[in-house]
């Protein structure tokens, strides 16, 4: 098991072409989106769906072979277009092309991130995008180094959400792996303490960072995670600072485990485990296998919402068990539809969370 975290450097930008897909351009410098800072350059394709999946332009294919013919090779891109979290037909297409015509040296897609703002995907693909070097090649030398220690074991990867994942995902999807180290120390944390259900505070030097459990698992940020200044549609464990706003208001209190020799006698809380070893390691040995499945989709009925719901809780199992799971291990954490912001009622998000303690974690 590894936390990759503080290898991952959402700093490090590499030329980066950005392909937005939209009806039309927009009308002037005041109406463009934030270009951001990721991106070396922007380029303006029509095309483009509603929010109901429908097309609103035909795609421009023209103008992307104009863009592919002239790119330079290794050149890296992003593609994000209007209603593609519902119908990505447009973004594959411009990926196809992209592909037949140019030799990029990676392409991300918005649709892969799934979050009803055009902007979160962006932001979230390009951040993707500029870690995915820097993963390969860790990846690739942890696997190395383990297969040396441990030829058999299987190799797995920290993620933001206090869960773990196949190491190999991480040459893919580093970005659901670049800021675990709290939640991973959190979940460490609980296992010490003991704790199951409930709230729980590690504090040290650099401050007291307080964890929600519900089961074993750490709760999630309902919305979009904030990661190295960055507003990114990733799903992460919430982390919150432990200020007395947070601590009281509840009959419960939560337990506090202080590290580094620390006394801090926060709140009145006195620490139920103290620690001088690294909190992270003990943590990454307790992770859960975790896995998601979230999707924007338009529905004509109730039952076909219910079936697209049992259909998202068997990929998630599915994923799981290929993952190194056995069956009986897996559980559904979460599951649920969320009404969009579209205020459609047809379009609704599906959102399904598993998990699966291996043995000895539980």
């Amino acid at each position: 098991m590894f936390d990759a975290s503080p290898l991952l450097d959402l700093s490090v930008r590499p030329t980066t072409t950005l392909i937005r897909i939209a009806p039309r351009p927009p009308l002037d410098a005041q109406h463009e989106e934030e270009i951001s800072p990721e991106a070396t350059r922007v380029v303006h394709v029509r095309g483009g769906h509603t929010a109901l999946g429908e097309e609103l332009v035909p795609l421009d294919t023209d103008a992307l072979r104009s863009v592919a013919v002239t790119a330079a090779a290794g050149e890296r891109f992003v593609i994000t277009g209007a209603g593609s979290v519902v119908n990505a037909e447009h973004e594959r297409r411009a990926g196809e092309i992209l592909l037949e015509h140019a030799e990029p040296a990676g392409i991300e897609y918005g649709h892969a991130f799934p979050a009803s703002s055009f902007t979160l995907r962006e932001a979230t693909a390009l951040a993707n995008s500029s870690l995915l070097t820097q993963a390969v090649a860790l990846g690739t030398n942890l696997a190395l180094a383990a297969e040396d220690i441990a030829p058999d074991a299987r190799m797995y990867v920290a993620t933001n959400d206090g869960g773990c994942t196949p190491l190999a995902r991480l040459s893919s999807a580093p970005v659901h792996s670049a800021i675990s180290g709290q939640a991973t120390e959190l979940v460490g944390a609980a296992a010490l303490c003991g704790v199951r259900d409930g709230r729980v505070i590690v504090a040290d030097t650099d401050g007291e960072a307080l964890g929600e459990f519900v089961s074993g698992v750490p709760t999630v940020v309902a919305g979009p995670s904030r990661a190295h200044g960055l507003d990114l549609a990733i799903r992460s464990a919430h982390v919150l600072p432990a200020s007395e706003e947070h601590v009281s208001g509840r009959a419960e209190r939560p337990v506090l485990l202080a590290r580094g020799g620390i006394d801090p006698g926060f709140i009145g809380l006195d620490a139920r485990v103290h620690l001088d070893e690294d909190l992270r390691a003990i943590g990454a040995g307790r992770l859960p296998l975790t896995e998601w499945e979230e999707r924007t989709l338009s529905v004509a009925s109730a039952s076909e919402m219910n079936q697209e719901v049992e259909t998202a809780e068997a990929r998630v199992r599915a994923r799981l068990v290929s993952f190194g799971a056995a069956p009986s291990e897996v559980r559904i954490h979460e599951s649920r539809v969320i009404a969009t912001a579209y205020e459609l009622p047809r379009v609704v998000s599906v959102r399904v969370r598993g998990v699966a303690f291996r043995a000895g974690t539980a």
